[in-house]
This record gives C-alpha cells, sequence and structure tokens, in this order.
C-alpha cells in the first residue's frame, strides 16, 4: 500500500511494479480522473509490466496495524464513510 501525492507516489509504485509486487494506491486526490491520469503515468513509466496496479482516490487511511510488520491497512471512503479492509505486507507515505 502506497500513500500520498502523485508526484511523490509515482517512482515507489513503479519500482514496486517492476519488483513484481501487487500494489494499492491511495492518492489523495480530489477526482476519479486524478486516478486514471496517475495510472497511465505509472504504466509508460513502468512498461512493461503487468502486474496488478490498483488506484483509488477520495479514500483516508484509518489504520495500519500488525504485529512485528504492517498486516492490515484499513480505508475510509470520504464520500460514504464506508470502511474497507485488506491484508498488506508494507505501508508508504509519500506525501510531500
Amino acid at each position: 500500500v502506497i500513500v500520498g501525492t502523485a508526484a511523490g507516489a509515482l517512482a515507489a509504485v513503479v519500482a514496486a511494479l517492476r519488483d513484481g509486487l501487487r500494489v494499492l494506491v491511495v492518492l489523495r486526490a480530489a477526482s476519479a480522473g486524478d486516478g486514471q491520469r496517475f495510472r497511465r503515468r505509472v504504466r509508460n513509466a513502468a512498461s512493461p509490466c503487468a502486474t496488478p496496479l490498483t488506484v483509488l482516490t477520495n479514500v483516508d487511511v484509518v489504520c495500519v496495524d500488525g504485529i512485528g510488520t504492517v498486516e492490515a491497512v484499513v480505508l475510509r471512503h470520504v464520500r460514504t464513510g464506508r470502511l474497507a479492509a485488506g491484508g498488506a505486507s508494507a505501508f508508504l507515505s509519500c506525501d510531500g
């Protein structure tokens, strides 16, 4: 899971994809269009790469937890307030 601004996260996402890791990016962006543009930039920089990439916008990180390592990340959708949780093996914040 990589969290932050598009500019800060790009290099980390490209490196993780080139290493064959599945990546979830949580962007602090206002629109879905920002997520689509970011996805295109990543695919151009990491090409060719078939590793799964998920980009979420308008989502806040509520909690990162684990014992010894990161094991789970809880997200909250800004518009609906709905919570979603998933497993993760690493968490990187790329805030400027």
